[in-house]
């Protein structure tokens, strides 16, 4: 809900003036745009409480035009979740989205309005980005026009692992004696010299690097994201979440791989009526929203390729229908209430 009333002026100001003396002038790059902005949608009526923005932005393309999700929580566990579209407007640094259709709302007594956001972006120093701007309605009249804020960090590229230098094992070089030496040794020790001719040379064994988590592979992070569930865990059931993928429907040959947040968790795996099972956990710290991505690797003899994902906490069970092809990914989000 975007709720009525004026917004926090005195606050806005002075984050404006942050901004404002903290500007880079080094024109921003897309890839920064792209992933989880966090901040406050700004109300004088705090009924439900202040509401905390979490906005998520993908399916970037080259013409700067993107997906994503917003989400909006409020106390006493209500909350707004809408897809959204827009556009990055390099010249200006402007990020304009819009709320295009409703995933799920519980606002009790109230009612909720969808709207676009008309941003201004930033990048304050090398660790953060932020948008500020206003959020107005799509519908005149439904309610008042509010402020909003929001922050991301910025994860640094990671460089390419670099395979070690190969050690050349090192010889031992065995300098034999002169033969008048040895005589000489013999006469006067009586002993005959030993020499050991199963020496080995030493070698120093090549340091083991530890292989990197499985990401996803160009081609497929290509495809786009399709957030078909979102489901909203309680802190105390964000430990050894139960996942049970079993295909849905006729067993048709549908194969499957599953990423939780870009790591490789189910690798080509045939669906049928017994479960492919694994488990997940939730941190707060790492990211507010986990991603359970189901890419088809295969659509069996019934396209597209569908499953349904049983999802089970200490506390619940959710049952999931999804539905996937080679242009698009099904998506669960797992968003940690804390």
């Amino acid at each position: 809900m975007k709720i009525i009333g004026m917004f926090l002026k005195h606050f806005f100001t002075s984050l404006s003036i942050l901004f404002i003396a903290q500007l880079s002038s080094a024109q921003i790059a897309q890839s920064n745009i792209v992933g989880t902005w966090e901040g406050i949608f700004l109300t004088k009526d705090l009924s439900l409480g202040q509401p905390k923005l979490v906005v998520e932005i993908f399916n970037f393309k080259e013409d700067s035009l993107f997906k994503g999700i917003s989400h909006l929580y409020y106390k006493d566990n209500f909350y707004e979740h809408y897809k959204i579209v827009g556009m990055y407007d390099k010249k200006n640094e402007l990020v304009v989205f819009k709320e295009v259709s409703t995933i799920a709302v519980d606002l009790g007594k109230y009612g909720n309005c969808l709207g676009k956001y008309n941003m201004a972006l930033k990048k304050v120093d090398a660790n953060y980005m932020f948008q500020y701007g206003n959020w107005v309605p799509n519908i005149y009249g439904c309610t008042t026009t509010n402020d909003v804020w929001l922050k991301k960090r910025i994860t640094p590229p990671t460089k390419p692992a670099i395979a070690p230098k190969k050690v050349e094992p090192q010889k031992k070089v065995i300098v034999p004696q002169k033969p008048e030496a040895k005589t000489n040794q013999l006469k006067k020790n009586n002993t005959p010299v030993q020499v050991d001719k199963t020496t080995q040379p030493t070698i120093k064994e090549t340091p083991i690097v530890k292989s990197s988590p499985t990401i996803v592979p160009p081609k497929i992070a290509q495809r786009e994201t399709d957030v078909q569930s979102l489901l909203e865990i309680a802190p105390k059931d964000k430990d050894s979440i139960k996942i049970d993928i079993y295909d849905n429907g006729d067993i048709d040959g549908d194969i499957v791989s599953v990423y939780q947040d870009n790591k490789l968790i189910v690798n080509k795996k045939t669906i049928t009526a017994n479960a492919l099972t694994f488990y997940v956990s939730l941190n707060k710290n790492l990211n507010p929203i986990s991603h359970l991505l189901l890419v088809a690797e295969s659509l069996g003899s019934i396209p597209p390729c569908t499953a349904v994902m049983v999802v089970t906490t200490k506390s619940k069970r959710y049952e999931v229908r999804l539905s996937s092809n080679f242009t698009k990914n099904a998506t669960v989000e797992l968003f940690l209430k804390e």
